[in-house]
C-alpha cells in the first residue's frame, strides 16, 4: 500500500537522520517552546488577556517552524547540511512558503469548517459526547489532511528556490485519491494516538508539558518529511524505499 510505504519512509526519514534532525530543528524549536512557555500561553488565559502577547506568540511560532521546515526539505532533498545548530536562514524562500501556506491554510480551514458542522453533531448523535467526538474528529481530520497534502505539495519546491503552481502539484497527483486518503487516515489515527497518554497527565504538570513539546516535535518533523517524500515520490519521481 501506497499510504502506508509514504508513511514510513517519512517517519524513517526522521528517526533514520535523528542527529541531523534535532541539529537542524533542536535549537530553534526549544527556543520557541522557551518563549510559549514564558509566556504563559499554556495557562488558557494568554489570548483573552493579552491578545498582543498571542499575536508574538503565533509570529514566532511561524518563523520558527517555517525556518525549520526550509532547512529540513533542503536537507533532504539537496543535501545541504552543515555542523552548526542553526541552519541557514533562506528568507526569501520562508516568506514565499508562508505565502504558499496562508492561502492553503484558508481552503483547509474551509474544507475543516463544513466537515466539521457535518461530522460532529453525527458523531456525538451515534456515540456519544466523548466517543463521538473522537470519531467526529477523524472523520474531520481525513479530508482535511487530504486536501492540505495535494495542495502542500509545491512547498518543498519553493523551499528550494523554484517554482511549482497548485496546479503542476495536483495534476501530478491526478489518479491517486485513494493514496491520499490512506495517508490521510493515517496522520490522523497518528496525530490522535500521540495525544492519547496526554490524558493520563495532570494538565499542568511537568510531565504534560514534556509529552506535548516531544509530540509536538515528532507531529512537526514527519509532517514536513511527508511533504518531502510526496514532492520527492511524485515531482521529482524517485522511488519509495
Amino acid at each position: 500500500m501506497k499510504a502506508w510505504q509514504i508513511f514510513t519512509h517519512s517517519v524513517r526519514q526522521v528517526f533514520g537522520n535523528l542527529t541531523d534532525a534535532l541539529r537542524i530543528s533542536g535549537l530553534l524549536y526549544i527556543v520557541q517552546m522557551m518563549i510559549v512557555v514564558a509566556m504563559g500561553v499554556t495557562s488558557g488565559e494568554t489570548m483573552q488577556a493579552n491578545p498582543a502577547k498571542m499575536l508574538l506568540i503565533v509570529v514566532v511560532a511561524l518563523v520558527f517552524s517555517l525556518w525549520i521546515a526550509v532547512a529540513w526539505h533542503r536537507f533532504v532533498l539537496k543535501g545541504e547540511g552543515g555542523t552548526s545548530l542553526l541552519p541557514p536562514f533562506h528568507g526569501n524562500e520562508i516568506l514565499r512558503y508562508l505565502g504558499r501556506s496562508l492561502l492553503i491554510g484558508l481552503v483547509v480551514v474551509a474544507v475543516g469548517a463544513v466537515a466539521g458542522m457535518l461530522m460532529m453533531p453525527l458523531g456525538v448523535m451515534l456515540a456519544g459526547p466523548l466517543a463521538g467526538a473522537m470519531i467526529a474528529s477523524l472523520f474531520i481530520m481525513v479530508p482535511v489532511f487530504m486536501v492540505m497534502l495535494r495542495l502542500s505539495i509545491p512547498l518543498p519546491a519553493i523551499a528550494m528556490g523554484q517554482n511549482i503552481g497548485f496546479n503542476e502539484g495536483w495534476k501530478a497527483t491526478h489518479g491517486e485519491t485513494g493514496v491520499f486518503f490512506g495517508l490521510a487516515l493515517l496522520l490522523a489515527v497518528f496525530s490522535i494516538l500521540l495525544g492519547v497518554p496526554e490524558a493520563l497527565f495532570r494538565p499542568d504538570s511537568i510531565p504534560a508539558l514534556l509529552w506535548t513539546l516531544t509530540t509536538g516535535w515528532v507531529q512537526m518533523m514527519v509532517g514536513v518529511s511527508i511533504l518531502t517524500t510526496l514532492y520527492g515520490h511524485y515531482i521529482e519521481k524517485r522511488r519509495l524505499v
